[in-house]
């Protein structure tokens, strides 16, 4: 069997990373944390949410799994992040999710998933406008694209069971 990939792909603060981490807590499911070229933020740590390396540290496309360019800043992962047998958890962008199914569907299982949420919500989580306006300016792709979509409005509980009971349909 071909190892498997929930590719999970939101906008900022919609609780893709937060499905992710719960799924390792809750079902072991080990997720892929990608490298980028942008700064840390201060409350982030190397590794954890993301590995933050220089321009000239980039390899080449060889072991890549994804690739994208998110705000000048560029965001990926590489096959060897897969394990090899089972499942894990990939939070990614729409650009960097076609180019993982288009390139990769043949080698790996990937279950695209939606977090969606309303812009109402996300101000009273504290995202700031200019990380919403910057998101409407991601690709977006038709709900037809994923395999399950999950609406993010309401409580972590809320939330929590939505995870749950959509990973056990798949």
């Amino acid at each position: 069997m071909k190892p498997v990939i929930i590719a999970i792909v939101g906008k900022s603060g919609s609780g893709k990373t937060y499905m992710a981490e719960f799924l390792k807590k809750r079902m072991n499911i080990p997720t892929i944390v990608s490298y980028t070229t942008r700064d840390k933020r201060p409350e982030e740590t190397d590794g954890v949410e993301h590995f933050f390396i220089q321009d000239h540290e980039v390899p080449g496309n060889g072991d890549m799994l994804a690739y994208t360019i998110f705000g000048g800043k560029q965001y990926f992962a590489l096959h060897s992040q897969v394990p090899k047998d089972g499942i894990c958890t990939y939070v990614i962008d729409e650009a960097g999710l076609e180019c993982l199914i288009k390139e990769f569907c043949d080698r790996y299982l990937i279950i695209p998933v939606a977090v969606k949420c309303s812009e109402e919500t996300l101000l009273r989580r504290g995202i700031a406008p200019s990380r919403l306006a910057r998101d409407k300016r991601r690709i977006r792709l038709d709900d037809s694209f994923y395999d399950c979509i999950i609406i993010n409005n309401g409580t972590i509980e809320e939330f929590e069971n939505k995870i749950l009971s959509e990973i056990n349909k798949l």
